[in-house]
This record gives C-alpha cells, structure tokens and sequence, in this order.
C-alpha cells in the first residue's frame, strides 16, 4: 500500500506544478499585452480627401480605415481624435442624443473634443493631426499640430 500512496503523491505534485506554471505563463501573457497596449499601431492612418468633403458640422464621422473619428467645427476646423478609448482601448462610440462619445466597455464618456466627462478613463482621447499626401490622401499622425 505505501508505494501505492507515494505514485499518488508524485502525480499530484506534478499535477500540481504543471498547473502552477501554466497560471503563470497566462498572467504573464497577459502582464505583457497590457504593458503594451496603445504601442506602435502597424495599420496605416489614411483615407481619401473625398471623406473631408462629406463631413457635416458638429456631427462626428468615424473612419475606421483610418481608425478615428473626425469632427467638423468651422470650414477650416476639423478635429481628429483616436477611436479607441484611453482606458483599457475599447472602441467608443458616438451618443447622438448625449452629443458625447461613451464607450461601452467600463462606462467612460468624452465631450466632442476627446475630454473626459466620466471615468474610468482619466486621460482624454488622443488627439490627431491631419496631414494632406499626394495623390488626394489624408494621413493621420498622433499629436495635435
């Protein structure tokens, strides 16, 4: 009977361990995708002229191609702001009847020039600048310009 224990003991040590180490290995996946959430994006941050031409004042269009949202303030005016939410990263969306964006992960809101309104969510959007290409293209850089 003893040697019957102790083979049940080792498999339950090593059951034990194995398990261990795939908890391990899962939160240190996830450690590093949270670390390196809103790094470098590969998608490129362009779309035709053509979409300026189809935005109406005060109503934000999203341009997921370009992976933002652009709203019209004046003719020359147009604000660009990232689409995901600096919380967590969520996509938001455009409350027409609110006129803020929320976003539907945590709850968070954003007045139409990315400031926070409501937390979670303690930095605003990112802002974005729009830089005119060749061959009719708007491309989109980080930063306010």
């Amino acid at each position: 009977m003893p040697k019957h224990s102790e083979s049940k003991r080792s498999f339950l040590r090593l059951t034990t361990l194995l398990l261990g180490a795939c908890a391990a290995l899962l939160g240190l996946w996830g450690a590093i995708r949270f670390a390196l959430f809103g790094g470098a994006s590969a998608r490129p941050r362009e779309f035709p002229m053509s979409v300026l031409e189809s935005l109406q004042a005060g109503i934000p269009m999203h341009v997921p191609e370009a992976g933002a949202w652009l709203i019209k303030g004046g003719p020359a005016d147009i604000t660009a702001l990232d689409d995901r939410c600096t919380h967590l990263g969520c996509r938001y969306r455009w409350e027409a009847e609110q006129q803020l964006f929320a976003c539907p992960c945590h709850g968070s809101e954003f007045a139409s020039d990315g400031s926070v309104l409501k937390g979670p969510a303690t930095r605003p959007l990112i802002a974005l600048t729009l830089n005119r290409e060749e061959q009719g293209k708007i491309r989109l850089l980080e930063g306010k310009g």
